[in-house]
């Protein structure tokens, strides 16, 4: 057994209630389980390899220390995380704020154990007319330290180090899948308090279930999304209960039931152990290779089975779309003309941080693509209708 499939033996164990098994346990040699630890880290999921050894009762070995000591971490993060959430439902709900709880905040709760669904930060919605205030609330009341308005949300940091997204918008304009954001702009109106006259709001369980995919199909096209989101998949179709024509129907609406289908399928393949369909192992494979926040040579192969390579260097990573442009200089919403000029800035800014290196090896990457490795995406997005 290879270390790819061993990840996902033990996976099933920890998350899956799949019974200990003694094939799996011997399997567990270190020198594997080393390679297992690494692939898992590269997932954010080597926390879960840790939950699995430890009811596999294995020896001792460097590689179960350091998988033990990633579920630690992840309980104490999961901890802090936890207290900052709760202080910040409080804040929005005792200033009257209506705010929405985003991704792992809600995942959690559908884990085996709340700690097992780690995430890098809290994603709580708020109204675009409510964003001001509810950043004044949390910087004058809790001491969060807020950075700059980006394009859908503003970032905060915690007195004790965690981070917190407040987002204003779902799915930026910017990537909007197939035009997902349509149906995302519903998200209010779905949208119900979670007690009579609170201020917490939850979403149904199809509008999360299709905020989730497009979240993934976002991710999926930006090189990767990692194997953790399609954890989260398995765990909304065996955990919970729901209405799958109801999913199906809003996925259908927002132009994203075909990767939705293909992502419950590679989730029951991992993780219930299906069979595979046709594009199953590519789609794994992708997936796999690129880690939790996407890969650069997944991104440029995606790119440049979409729009042709020559497009895609010039119009994508020596000048910055529009539509892109604008998010990282806000500026240019109300002043488009200005779009050449920002061009410049951005390049300076590029040399001045030192990432002209950066920048020149990543266009020799795409400029020397492997043509079969686009061929590849180009059949993998085809097959996913993205």
């Amino acid at each position: 057994m290879e270390a790819q499939e061993l990840l996902f033996a033990l996976l099933r164990i920890a998350v899956c209630a799949e019974p200990v098994s003694d094939a799996v346990k011997a399997l567990c040699t270190p020198e594997l389980l080393e390679k297992v630890y690494h692939l898992a880290l590269r997932h954010d999921l080597a926390h879960l390899i840790g939950q699995a050894a430890s009811k596999l009762q294995l020896p001792e070995s460097d590689a179960l220390t350091k998988c033990k000591k990633a579920a630690m971490q992840a309980f104490g993060r999961y901890m802090q995380q936890s207290y900052a959430y709760e202080q910040a439902c409080a804040a929005l709900e005792g200033a009257k704020i209506p705010f929405i709880p985003l991704k792992g905040s809600v995942l959690r709760s559908y884990y085996p154990e709340a700690w097992m669904r780690t995430s890098c930060d809290i994603d709580i919605l708020v109204k675009e007319a409510d964003l001001n205030a509810a950043v004044k609330v949390l910087t004058e009341e809790l001491s969060y330290v807020a950075g700059g308005r980006g394009d859908h949300d503003v970032g905060l940091q915690t007195p004790n180090g965690m981070y917190l997204e407040l987002h204003y918008d779902t799915i930026q304009e910017r990537y909007d899948v197939n035009g997902c954001r349509q149906v995302l702009a519903e998200i209010w109106d779905d949208a119900k308090p979670k007690q009579p006259g609170s201020c917490h709001f939850v979403l149904s369980d199809e509008m999360f279930y299709f905020y989730h995919i497009a979240h993934m199909a976002k991710h999926f096209g930006n090189g990767g999304c990692g194997i953790r989101t399609f954890l989260d998949v398995w765990v909304l179709n065996h955990k919970i209960s729901f209405d799958r024509q109801k999913r199906d129907d809003l996925l259908q609406a927002g132009g994203l039931l075909k990767f939705a289908r293909a992502a419950r399928q590679l989730a029951e393949h991992w993780f219930s152990g299906a069979a595979p369909e046709d594009m199953t192992q590519a789609m794994s494979d992708y997936i796999i290779r690129a880690g939790t926040y996407g890969s650069r040579d997944n991104r440029a192969a995606v790119g440049q089975a979409r729009m042709g390579k020559t497009k895609y260097l010039l119009l994508r990573r020596v000048f910055m779309p529009y539509d892109y442009l604008k998010a990282e200089y806000p500026v240019l919403k109300e002043h488009k003309w200005l779009t050449p000029a920002y061009q410049v800035v951005r390049w300076s800014r590029m040399i001045a941080k030192g990432g002209l290196g950066r920048t020149v090896g990543e266009l020799k990457a795409h400029a020397t693509m492997d043509q079969g490795s686009v061929s590849e995406a180009s059949d993998l997005i085809k097959y996913l209708g993205l």
